[in-house]
């Protein structure tokens, strides 16, 4: 009976994620909560955090994944450019500067990673430019690898825009 009554819930119970909330507050200022909209008040639609979906990482992140860890080192962070930062220029290459100390441990190489794709980094370097990145949003994390390509240490991830500028003369 147990057993039936439990497929029963699963079955017919309302599923969180397309479920809606509202909140309202009503004429004596208490705070009200429901999955129904009030028909006479005014309400705003809450949208739960339910965390993260998947096991979709790229290989690396699975055990880094987008949060920041020094690992060994005592300071590991992208100084340049800052998160949120929108940069508008006349090409679509990034500057990129790393904190990173102390310098790279021995069998350890830095790794860029832009939107999801790895970019290859010179040897040691905490300063460098990405070529041809486009005029939209990015995001980008640098990290550590062993020799075995494992993450050590990763930078927290950030979210950058790059816009063309335009020509002098010429208005936006």
């Amino acid at each position: 009976m147990i057993k039936h009554l439990f497929v029963a819930l699963v079955l017919f119970a309302p599923q969180g994620s397309s479920a809606e909330i509202f909140r309202w507050v009503d004429t004596d200022g208490r705070t009200h909560f429901s999955d129904r909209r009030p028909p006479d008040a005014a309400a705003q639609r809450i949208v739960p955090d339910t965390g993260p979906v998947g096991d979709s990482a790229p290989k690396g992140e699975a055990a880094a994944g987008y949060e920041p860890f020094l690992g060994p080192y005592a300071a590991f962070d992208i100084l340049v450019p800052t998160t949120g930062a929108v940069l508008i220029q006349p090409i679509d290459t990034l500057e990129v500067q790393l904190l990173l100390e102390p310098p790279l441990l021995d069998g350890h190489r830095l790794d860029l990673v832009l939107d999801d794709r790895e970019v290859a980094v010179e040897a040691g370097s905490t300063r460098f430019q990405i070529q041809d990145v486009g005029f939209q949003a990015h995001r980008i994390q640098a990290r550590v690898l062993d020799a075995l390509g494992n993450v050590v240490a990763s930078t927290p991830l950030l979210a950058v825009e790059l816009r063309q500028s335009a020509p002098p003369g010429v208005l936006p």
